[in-house]
Parts: C-alpha cells; structure tokens; sequence
C-alpha cells in the first residue's frame, strides 16, 4: 500500500526529517511522534510518503508539502487533527473514507463526529484516556483505535552522576501547565528546598519562528512579559531557573541525565493525551513527577514511590517532590523500573507491529477493551446506544462535553 503521513497543516519548519529520527533537530513531541511512525514503516512492505508545511527532505521516503498532495494518490492516509476542520479535509472530500484522523489533543465530541458522519475512516488516540473521551460516539467501537507514540531510540540511560536539579520538560504556554509550574517551583522555594530547577522548552517548537515573543524568546510574547518576567522577579537570586531552550533529543537526553527526576505538565485543566517527555525521560532511568490525570497516567511508571498527585493542588505535587529528596535511593531505584517499564511498553518494535496490524485492519494492542469504564463511562455507552449522542449534547452541552 502506498500510505501518506502528514505533520500538523502548521509546524516550524524542518529542513531535514532524518535529523529528527537521528535525535539530532529539536521538535515537538507530536511532530516527532509523526516521524518517527513513518520511519518505523521505512523499511516494511508498504510505500511511505510523508507530507509537511515546508520543503524538506528524508532518505528513507519521500517528503511533500501538504498543498502538492492529491489523496487519490494514496491506498491511506494518517493525518494530524488538523488537517480536518469540522467540515473538510485538507485534501480534499474523496480522501476521507481512507482517512485516519491521528488526535494528539483533546477536542469537543462534535469535531469527531462529524469526521465519521461526512465518510471518514478511523480515529487514532495515543491513549487509552484520551480514547476514552469519545467513547459517547456512535462508531467509537468500530473506528476507535490506540497506538501509542514512540521515544527517540537517543534516550538511553548514562552514567553521569545527577545533580540537585528537577528539570521541566515541555511547552513554555499556560495550555502545557506552565502557570502550574511557577506555581508549584514557587512553593518549593517558599519550603527552602535544596534543589535548583532547569527549564527544557521554547514556544519555538511549537510554532512557527516568526510568531511574537517576549526577551528571552521563550513564550508568546504576552505570556513572557505579563507571567513569567513578574514570576522571576518574585524568585530568590539562587532558585532562580536556567532556561535551556529548544533542545534536540541528544541534547535533551544529557540534561536528563544531570537531572535527579523530571516534571511534566502538571495542569488539571489542560491534560496531557500521552507526554512523550514523560516517556523520554524514563527511557533515562528518570523519575517523573506530575498529576494523576490524562495519559500520564498510561505514560509515568506507577511504583514504590507515588510521583503522580491525586490532587488538585501544587502544595500536594511539591509535597511528593520534597519527600522523594528526603529517598534519593528510592528515587533511584524507581527511575531504573521507570525505564524498564517503558522499553517494555513503548518499544520501537511492538509500536511497529501495531502499526502494520493497524494497516492490515487486525487487532492492536491496547485494545478499547482495555479500559476500565467509570460512571460517566457507563452513561456514555447508554449514549452511544441509543442514539442520544448529539441531541443530548445540543441540550446540556456545556455540562457534559469535555472541550478542550
């Protein structure tokens, strides 16, 4: 089969693909993700194409701008989220029954259900949680499908001695928690903490490098001059945070190894779908630290040591974190079954064979049976069931629609 992968319709620009495979290009963790399923296809009995914003160039398959690709082209083809907006498909209407939406952020039911309703193919989730949203739909059963991400194959565990250090990876914007962030390095600080605090993100990632940011080009310009700057200037001279920027994954890997454990997105509002920086870190015998809540709890290792908080409440994530500072041997130990746990769970071959399954239409793993419904799981089934989706939805929407 000849399968097109395609990158978000927007992205900073990547001039050369097989330098994100080699761990060698910062990127996001969704762009990243795109590539790497691409590549790990490269080399089996399908022909991959991949598709971007701007020229760039692979040696494993050829690469295309989004605006030169004719779907008619293509046996399938997995695109980003945003190439469908509600109403069309980027490429166009007679692509849609050979389309899979790839979701790496939460969205309203309707966005979903209307991809399904005007022909389109199936919907992937990088999570069981994430899946679980849209379970309320009428096709969720049938077109449903979790495949997971993969990790850059560059984070591997070193022998550099870590430092006193908590090293944030991730998004520098309020949508990836970074007000909860200040928040909670806040009150680490007002608890004296004997640690310093690193910073591994930059808004240039994320989008395009012309959009506006503040002095340190770190955020949105707003963000940074309106937030972060009156944050810092509330800090101690000696807690105040290194700011590493854009970081490729060789160079993110070795700050990983210098860090004693590793926080991601601890929002409650805006939950992570899977948080391949969670995963990366781990790969690194790291411990993760964050909430309870969204994919994190399929990605973060859930030992011993309890490094994900079940409350909403920065007091109770910095609590976790000054009592592991008190265990370093605990820490230790549990980064090392950390890492385990997702060479075992993420490994670049059996995302590889679930993929090809995915292709072939066979059964992948974890399957929708997987998850353990709640309440509102139930209440969705009877949904789903009976066909009072939508005109419930269009009734009580603002109660029961989980938007994002």
């Amino acid at each position: 089969m000849k399968i097109l992968f395609s990158l978000p319709t927007e992205h900073p620009e990547i001039p050369s693909i097989d330098a994100v495979i080699e761990g060698k290009f910062p990127c996001s963790g969704t762009t990243g993700s795109i590539i790497r399923a691409a590549s790990l296809l490269a080399d089996s009995e399908h022909c991959i194409y991949l598709s971007s914003a701007y020229p760039s160039f692979s040696e494993l398959f050829p690469c295309v701008k989004h605006e030169n690709i004719n779907s008619d082209d293509f046996d399938r083809l997995v695109v980003h989220q945003s190439h469908w907006n509600g109403v069309n498909l980027t490429f166009g209407k007679k692509g849609l029954p050979k389309t899979s939406l790839w979701f790496q952020n939460s969205t309203s039911w309707s966005f979903l259900h209307d991809f399904w309703q005007k022909g389109g193919d199936k919907a992937i989730f990088p999570s069981l949680d994430c899946a679980n949203i849209y379970r309320v739909i009428p096709q969720w059963t049938e077109k449903a499908v979790v495949l997971y991400n993969s990790y850059c194959p560059i984070f591997q565990p070193s022998n550099n001695v870590a430092e006193q250090r908590l090293l944030f990876i991730g998004a520098i914007t309020p949508t990836k928690g970074f007000r909860e962030v200040m928040q909670l390095w806040s009150y680490l600080v007002e608890q004296k903490v004997n640690l310093s605090f690193a910073i591994a993100g930059s808004i240039g990632i994320h989008k395009s490098f012309n959009v506006a940011t503040g002095p340190m080009g770190i955020a949105e310009s707003d963000f940074e001059i309106n937030e972060i700057n009156t944050w810092l200037t509330s800090l101690p001279e000696n807690y105040k945070p290194n700011f590493l920027g854009s970081l490729s994954p060789v160079e993110l890997s070795l700050e990983i190894s210098k860090s004693f454990a590793v926080l991601v997105n601890p929002s409650w509002q805006f939950t992570e779908t899977f948080c391949v920086g969670a995963v990366d870190a781990q790969a690194c015998y790291r411990t993760v630290f964050s909430i309870a809540k969204g994919g994190l709890n399929e990605t973060v290792y859930q030992g011993k040591l309890q490094t994900l908080s079940t409350r909403r409440s920065v007091e109770d994530l910095g609590n976790l974190i000054i009592k592991a500072l008190n265990t370093p041997v605990q820490v230790t130990s549990n980064g090392k079954l950390a890492g385990e746990y997702v060479r075992n769970k993420f490994s670049s071959n059996k995302i590889r064979d679930n993929w090809l399954n995915f292709l072939a239409n066979k059964t992948t793993e974890p399957s929708l049976t997987s998850i353990q419904p709640s309440f509102r799981g139930y209440a969705y089934d009877v949904m789903r069931l009976t066909g009072l989706t939508m005109p419930i939805k269009r009734i009580y929407g603002k109660i029961l629609n989980r938007s994002f």
